[in-house]
């Protein structure tokens, strides 16, 4: 799942997450980051996953599948979608599936293992998310 694998290859603790995302076939996974610390042991880049979708109802059902999982104190900060783009010259709209970090900020192992707890409900909690949206039409 990555365009130059050798020289860019997908991140191993992020990897789970990208692929439950891929698994949809709605979300379309295009870039990712396991996170990272700097230099002096504190959180330097976030974990995320950004992707390419279609549907903004397939974003806000992933939206609120995630929320679900923060609403259930399973994970160490909030995750959320936020609009994003890739690149200044790509006309293409990007998500991002990331934490949402304040001035308390969990440490990296933290996020890391909320990334192993979206990934192990994303599947199960979007869809019960996407029924309750449905009896809403």
């Amino acid at each position: 799942m990555s365009s130059d694998p050798e020289n860019s290859p997908l991140e191993s603790r992020i990897a789970p997450l990208a692929y439950e995302l891929k698994r949809f076939r709605t979300f379309e996974p295009c870039w990712s980051c396991e996170g990272h610390n700097g230099p002096d042991g504190s959180l330097w880049k976030i974990p995320r996953v950004w992707f390419y979708c279609e549907s903004v109802v397939q974003v806000r059902v992933l939206s609120d599948a995630v929320s679900e999982h923060r609403l259930a104190a399973q994970l160490s900060a909030p995750w959320r979608v936020v609009l994003t783009f890739s690149d200044p010259d790509n006309v293409d709209t990007t998500f991002s599936l990331e934490p949402s970090l304040g001035p308390n900020r969990p440490k990296l192992s933290a996020l890391q293992r909320d990334i192993d707890i979206i990934a192990e409900h994303l599947r199960d909690a979007t869809f019960a998310e996407a029924r309750k949206l449905s009896r809403l039409t």
